[in-house]
């Protein structure tokens, strides 16, 4: 296995406790491009992505991808312990893209990970640097067991043929602002372009040009969570032909308008 720690970028967006109603908490179709912890300290609910349905429990933790076409809710008043994170390797290839994992997991000690998580959510209160860094560290040791014990699957055919398709990711990243093709995408891989269309979507689930459409998209979504973050501007720098196309575009792909996703955002839903 490839020293993927040397190649591995994670940014914590956002890190809470939320105490949550069946009125309030419920919700189809959301598409973020972030992943997600949860920890459900009380009561119990749902969640569905990517088609399969998953029972909240409480002292379960749940890592759950970005996109998804996510649903959730619950039947009675719950508490989640809940962050919310981007994680990357290869300089711009996401983790969830690129490694198998499983969403459900049992605690082998679950106060030792009650206690974790409230020492991040108290290092995400914190200014200095060290406190940042050791929430980002407490991220890490939380996530990574969910990837673990996976290492046929990694190893597989089809996991090779992924790491051929490295560069032409990395290269997608990199130049979400300018014009891509995917005859410009066939060559960095050395395919037909033919074939590396049908080897694309085989392996990523969509289209080379969805997918470079869906990653303008969720960067964008990225940048509305900056107040000053005007369409416009956004529209011109992720390859946009203006503020309408973009605005069209992003409802088609995440369900929401941006001034909706925007809202949704300071709602801080878990």
């Amino acid at each position: 296995m490839e020293a993927l720690v040397t190649h591995f970028e994670v940014q914590m967006l956002d890190s809470r406790v939320s105490h949550l109603t069946p009125a309030y908490w419920h919700r189809e179709g959301d598409r973020q491009p972030y992943g997600r912890v949860y920890y459900i300290k009380q009561g119990s609910g749902f969640i569905r992505t990517y088609g399969r349905r998953y029972e909240l429990v409480p002292g379960r933790l749940y890592l759950i991808p970005p996109r998804g076409n996510l649903s959730y809710g619950c039947s009675e008043n719950m508490q989640i312990w809940w962050m919310h994170f981007i994680a990357t390797l290869f300089g711009g290839v996401d983790l969830f893209d690129y490694l198998p994992y499983r969403v459900e997991r049992v605690p082998d000690d679950v106060r030792w990970v009650e206690q974790q998580m409230l020492r991040l959510l108290q290092a995400r209160r914190g200014l200095l640097p060290a406190d940042q860094l050791e929430a980002t560290g407490i991220l890490i040791q939380l996530v990574a067991p969910f990837f673990r014990d996976l290492g046929e699957t990694f190893h597989g055919e089809a996991h090779e043929e992924k790491r051929r398709f490295i560069p032409v990711l990395q290269y997608i990243d990199a130049n979400l602002g300018r014009s891509i093709s995917v005859a410009g995408l066939a060559r960095i891989a050395n395919y037909e372009k033919s074939h590396f269309s049908t080897r694309f979507a085989a392996l990523f689930g969509t289209p080379p040009m969805k997918y470079v459409n869906r990653k303008r998209i969720e960067r964008v979504q990225l940048e509305l969570q900056r107040p000053e973050a005007k369409l416009e501007a956004l529209a011109r720098q992720y390859g946009f032909h203006d503020a309408f196309h973009l605005s069209r575009t992003f409802k088609r792909l995440t369900g929401l308008s941006p001034r909706d996703f925007r809202k949704a955002r300071r709602e801080a839903h878990p």
